[in-house]
């Protein structure tokens, strides 16, 4: 098609239908892009790339992205057509998608296929841990679901075989969805280690607990920090594992099976290069300022915080503006890297204001107190407005990943405990309650990280009962592209979920000595799920989503009584 056609097209019958919305305006040689993007300091150069364009006459605003989980964290199709047009035509074109053109259009997670095989002796100790996987992707990309990427540093065995290898084929792009690797890789392991607990005949929290190295294997690399005994000590407990049976098929209410099942969580820590400029106003007020984003996950909150707790300003008193690329490039949204890197560069930022502020103030920076806009050291207290004295004291700090990254091997950690309810009839399964413990550093907003493992523990259940991309074998398109077809859990599949927050300290994550947090939540919880429906009613699948017709193929007989 010619350039003209393509907005002719663009702007037809999609502009009132609004799951995703690209804008594009030319101001000038400069392109203007405003749209839902995850990483903006690389995004720019994505686009500047595609149109033969200078990175610095490239800018992006997406100030508020809503949900990412990865299908936003590259430029796609629709960016660089609204570029297009918006130069042929010198005026801004706006590219509007409608749900199915989403669901088609952005980045997919790989389908996988496993296979698991653990040795262990009579102890339940593991000498020998193979996990493999093939996954899929387009000829030319070079992502490939990292599946093995928590099994190289979670279990014990000394004989070890990971491996996972890429089909090309011709269906969408496979690219990263929230937590790559783990969320898929995390729940088949976690299925088969419930399988070795039961061979062995090891309650399945100690299996786990027996099974936890000092150092990761055959690297020898030691751990930063490692709170998995802790979660599954913890997440038992409040939980109720006490009262499970371990044998299949023990508990029955009216025409339902019962059961309880567990599983690990972990996930991989990273720290990667921000910058973020902080300026602490003449009126006592603060401005925080990088691209970082906001995809729900509470970036605002949780820098505006961190500024406010620096610089002794009650949170009111601190902007924070975000999603921006003419501001300081921060670490964008994704790897769950986001508050633990770009925090970690306003904490420099507000580090080197204090040291300024104690100058002004004749002492050190490390007998400086400030509270409630009142700087103080010994028996001098003056307000923050008369030492900034009508100036602005504005600071850009910035972090990048050191030797510990490379010394240390970290990870966030955590349990899940679920119990299910599969209808002897039928065969549908119906979680009735959920708990999560879990260890990532400290904890830099309690509220938000909460909210991100009730969400990563949603995820867990669609991904254990529903959630399947089904393609068409024929020509490989997707059929089941919308949300009628494409079932995520509703509130009635949703039951009572808790959630333990760990405390901790990890001083070589980084300087915050917090961890990511955003996809831990989902990293094994299917494989719970799983392993509570094989203790429900006695049935072991080997594939997800475990659906009805799955579940029903191998259910015992409705009207047996329970042994």
């Amino acid at each position: 098609q010619t350039v003209r056609d393509l907005v002719k097209c663009l702007s037809g019958t999609f502009r009132n239908h609004c799951p995703g919305l690209t804008e594009t305006r030319r101001d000038g040689d400069h392109l203007v892009l405003h749209g839902s993007y995850q990483m903006l300091s690389y995004n720019v150069k994505e686009i500047a790339d595609c149109l033969s364009m200078s990175p610095k006459k490239v800018r992006i605003i997406a100030p508020y992205v809503g949900g990412g989980f990865g299908s936003k964290l590259g430029i796609t199709h629709e960016a660089v057509a609204a570029a297009i047009a918006a130069k042929e035509l010198q005026r801004p074109v706006r590219v509007v998608m409608t749900r199915q053109h989403v669901f088609q259009t952005v980045m997919r997670r790989s389908e996988t296929r496993q296979r698991v095989r653990l040795a262990a002796d009579a102890t339940g100790k593991l000498i020998g841990l193979g996990h493999e996987a093939l996954v899929s992707n387009l000829p030319d990309e070079d992502f490939a679901e990292p599946v093995t990427q928590a099994t190289e540093f979670l279990y014990s065995g000394e004989n070890r075989l990971l491996e996972v290898k890429v089909a090309r084929i011709s269906r969408m792009t496979a690219g990263s969805v929230r937590a790559p690797g783990e969320a898929v890789g995390m729940q088949v392991l976690e299925a088969a280690m419930d399988e070795l607990a039961e061979a062995v005949g090891i309650d399945p929290v100690e299996l786990r607990k027996r099974n936890m190295p000092d150092k990761v294997p055959v690297e020898g690399t030691p751990y930063s920090s490692r709170m998995l005994a802790e979660a599954l000590d913890q997440g038992a407990s409040a939980f109720g594992w006490d009262q499970r049976n371990a044998k299949p098929c023990q508990r029955r209410e009216g025409e339902w099976w019962i059961g309880m099942g567990m599983a690990s969580a972990a996930r991989v820590n990273m720290l990667v290069d921000a910058e973020a400029r902080v300026t602490l106003k003449a009126d006592g007020t603060a401005l925080v300022e990088t691209d970082q984003t906001d995809i729900g996950t509470g970036s605002y909150a949780i820098l505006g915080q961190i500024a406010g707790e620096m610089l002794g300003l009650p949170i009111d008193r601190v902007k924070v503006m975000l999603g921006d690329t003419s501001l300081p490039a921060g670490a964008g949204s994704g790897g769950s890297f986001g508050a633990i890197s770009t925090g970690s560069a306003v904490m420099r930022a507000c580090e080197d204001i204090r040291k300024r502020i104690a100058k002004a103030l004749d002492c050190d920076a490390e007998d400086l107190d400030i509270k409630d806009g009142v700087a103080s050291a010994g028996d001098d207290s003056r307000a923050l407005t008369d030492l900034l004295d009508g100036k602005d004291f504005a600071e850009t700090g910035s972090i990048k990943p050191g030797k510990t990254a490379k010394d240390y091997s970290q990870a966030s950690y955590g349990a899940f405990f679920a119990e299910v309810a599969v209808n002897a009839f039928t065969g549908e399964t119906r979680v009735r309650r959920m708990t999560g413990a879990f260890g990532f550093g400290r904890v830099l907003n309690a509220k938000t990280a909460r909210s991100q493992c009730l969400g990563g523990m949603v995820w867990g259940i669609g991904s254990a009962l529903t959630e399947e991309l089904a393609f068409d074998l024929r020509d490989g398109h997707l059929v089941n592209h919308d949300l009628a077809e494409y079932h995520v859990p509703a509130h009635a599949d949703v039951p009572a979920i808790e959630v333990i927050l760990l405390e901790e300290r990890d001083a070589a994550a980084s300087p915050l000595q917090a961890k990511g947090v955003g996809e831990l939540g989902i990293c094994g919880a299917a494989g719970s799920i799983a392993n509570a429906i094989y203790n429900a009613c006695g049935v072991r699948l080997r594939s997800f989503p475990m659906t009805l017709d799955k579940v029903i193929e191998q259910l015992p007989d409705p009207f047996a009584k329970v042994a």
